[in-house]
């Protein structure tokens, strides 16, 4: 009994102390964490499990969509290409018109010109065509303005052309001496001369030489048209325009049976001709030789007789 004492006496107060430390430590603040009703079931694992084999297989399912549809793709490319069906036909014999080849709006553009352009087409497939590059050609021809060329699916082209319409007459001078005159039209574009169609009523531009651009040939185009719609009623008596200078259109007009040529500036035209061709019957019995008169002063006509003039 009394061992049994002497060792309770010795570990009560280690017991003691201990307590004590723990009750002088403050008491720290635990995160509780509440896991959720699958991961209380145990069923995290298995999700986690199944979102990884996810990752892994959907880059070769990405790999293997490619491969087929690139596949697919090569078959059907081979497959426009090499089936007759949709081969472009050229004509059957020399001089036939191609039967996959349908075209409007030709009126003055060269057949022949139109048809070589396809010419290297014949008997290639429609899904090689090239459009763009066909309708640049067109564009080329003379008389072409615009075009639009389009794919008619099996073996079919489509084009339509808008052909330019002629302003007026334009006398080219030349260095050998002789002139050559062609058509132009609004947009300064030089065209050939049609066969066997005749253009009555139409002036004749001067003063070109062949060698200008386009929008230098255009601005007096338009100018020499401005100048003859204002001159209304008064326009078919007129035969010729100098462009040369657009700040003094000259005009060769017939007026009582006479030719003469009258510069009329750059304004009011109208308004100067009609003057001149009331006054001309006292103008001529006055200077009967004249044959050039200045009408760019409003209300004034100065007539030009050699190196002498007069009013």
């Amino acid at each position: 009994m009394a061992r049994r004492s002497v060792t309770e006496e010795m570990e009560y107060p280690l017991l003691e102390q201990r307590e004590g430390q723990e009750a002088a430590e403050p008491e720290r603040p635990v995160r509780r964490v509440r896991a959720s009703k699958k991961e209380r079931d145990g069923q995290a694992p298995e999700k986690r499990t199944r979102g990884n084999l996810f990752y892994w297989i959907l880059p070769f399912a990405a790999l293997a969509a490619a491969f087929v549809l690139t596949l697919g793709f090569h078959q059907a490319e081979s497959f426009l290409l090499k089936d007759a069906r949709f081969h472009f036909q050229g004509p059957e014999e020399y001089g036939q018109d191609p039967p996959g080849l349908h075209i409007t709006g030709m009126e003055r553009a060269s057949k022949a010109e139109i048809l070589r352009v396809f010419e290297q087409d014949y008997g290639r497939s429609l899904y090689l065509f090239p459009v763009a590059e066909r309708r640049r050609n067109l564009l080329a021809v003379s008389w072409v303005k615009d075009a639009t060329v389009s794919r008619r699916w099996p073996n079919r082209v489509d084009v339509n052309l808008v052909e330019r319409k002629p302003a007026a007459f334009a006398q080219i001078n030349t260095p050998e001496g002789a002139p050559r005159f062609q058509l132009i039209d609004a947009d300064g574009v030089l065209l050939p001369l049609p066969k066997g169609e005749k253009f009555n009523n139409f002036a004749v531009l001067t003063g070109l030489s062949g060698r200008e651009t386009e929008a230098f040939r255009k601005t007096r185009v338009q100018q020499a048209m401005g100048m003859l719609r204002e001159l209304g009623s008064l326009a078919a008596a007129v035969s010729e325009v100098d462009v040369r200078d657009p700040g003094n259109l000259q005009a060769t007009m017939q007026v009582k049976g006479d030719v003469v040529m009258v510069r009329l500036g750059s304004r009011n035209y109208r308004t100067r001709a009609q003057n001149f061709v009331t006054n001309y019957p006292e103008i001529h019995k006055a200077r009967p030789k004249a044959t050039m008169f200045d009408l760019r002063i409003d209300d004034r006509i100065t007539a030009v007789e050699g190196e002498v003039s007069g009013e």
